[in-house]
């Protein structure tokens, strides 16, 4: 399991690429391995700098071996109200760095 941030959040983090991270939402936690990259960038929303994070979805528990814990541990089980699509591909989530994996 990685976890891809922008380079201004793992300096905020104090993370380094490669380093451990933990991900905690309402639902759970997930220990993922830091890949900090250029290719996301913090945007604005209503004048506050938000970060977004990217996990893999096809990763955990057995493929591959010790390929860390499934995204599902930390995904709402919600619905979009109108038409009733999961809303389980964008949530928020904390990051902070570990010690280890």
């Amino acid at each position: 399991m990685f976890c891809e941030m922008d380079p201004k959040l793992a300096a905020a983090l104090s993370v380094k690429n490669g380093d451990w991270v933990e991900l905690t939402s309402k639902r759970g936690k997930v220990d993922a391995v830091a890949m900090v990259t250029e290719r996301l960038q913090p945007f604005t929303i209503l004048g506050k700098e938000v970060h977004m994070v990217g996990i893999p979805w096809h990763y955990g528990w057995v493929v591959p071996k010790d390929g860390g814990d499934s995204a599902n541990l930390v995904t709402p089980s919600i619905a979009e109200p109108n038409a009733g699509i999961p809303e389980s591909k964008a949530f928020m989530v904390n990051v902070k760095k570990k010690a280890k994996g």
